[in-house]
């Protein structure tokens, strides 16, 4: 199977006491994928990425300029029978003009020269006996400065991004009657540690684990369900900077729904 497309974007912007911006582009993607038996599916794929980035530069006075990207992606996706898919993936994407905050005056962005993101993704579902659904997934993310107006940050890890990030989910389904099914799920989450670079300092934020639930019941066409995020009220830090900040983690979130299906 092939996938092709191309995609134009014009978008125009005003920032008060400035005259507007208009920015266009063309972006192009392609992707490959084709059994080759064995349950055993490989691809590749290439895209790009424009994003309009709105505002002026504080100590320039000229607006600022899209991002851009690309991506390279190679992987595999295997179902060796029915209940189970395994993914594993290879990316290599590099993004241009990034916006950052500015280590020398916080209220100041400017747009980092390259960044680029190396690293890989393996994920796997599975139906198990005694109607378990298990999901696990793993990712390593070498995110990296490649060019940067501050020769110091450059070559070094991109501020706030975990390089090691994995997850564990599993639900139970237990029918009631003819016509009602309980789920019960808990699951696990793993954020790596992060960075953050400075002119003379580099600190790093610890990694954190967090604990997820889920209890639902289907009656017909009827869904009520509780999710709680974070459910043992975990305090932590999702990222510290060096210019003194540091940002604080949701606490316990938890959410009832009810749904109808038409």
């Amino acid at each position: 199977t092939l996938v092709a497309g191309v995609r134009h974007d014009r978008a125009r912007s005003k920032t008060e006491g400035a005259p507007a911006v208009v920015d266009t582009a063309w972006t192009f993607k392609v992707g490959l994928i084709g059994e080759v038996g064995y349950g055993l599916s490989p691809y590749l794929s290439y895209s790009e990425a424009f994003q309009p980035v709105s505002g002026i530069n504080p100590r320039t006075g000229e607006p600022y300029v899209p991002t851009r990207g690309r991506q390279y992606e190679g992987g595999v996706k295997w179902q060796p029978q029915r209940g189970i898919l395994v993914t594993a993936a290879y990316y290599d994407i590099v993004e241009q003009n990034r916006p950052t905050n500015d280590p020398a005056d916080p209220i100041n962005v400017f747009q980092t020269g390259e960044v680029t993101s190396k690293g890989f993704e393996i994920e796997g579902a599975f139906d198990l006996p005694g109607n378990f659904q298990l999901t696990a997934a793993y990712s390593h993310n070498n995110a990296r400065v490649s060019e940067s107006l501050y020769t110091y940050e450059e070559g070094e890890r991109v501020n706030d991004v975990p390089r090691d990030q994995a997850s564990l989910w599993a639900v139970k389904a237990v029918p009631l009657g003819a016509d009602a099914l309980l789920r019960l799920g808990a699951g696990v989450r793993h954020i790596g540690n992060t960075r953050s670079t400075g002119p003379t300092s580099a600190i790093t934020t610890p990694s954190y684990t967090l604990v997820d639930a889920l209890v639902s019941v289907d009656w017909n066409r009827w869904t009520a369900a509780v999710n709680a995020s974070n459910l043992f009220d975990k305090s932590y830090f999702t990222a510290c900077r060096t210019f003194g900040d540091c940002f604080s983690g949701n606490r316990r979130y938890v959410v009832a729904s009810l749904g109808y299906r038409f």
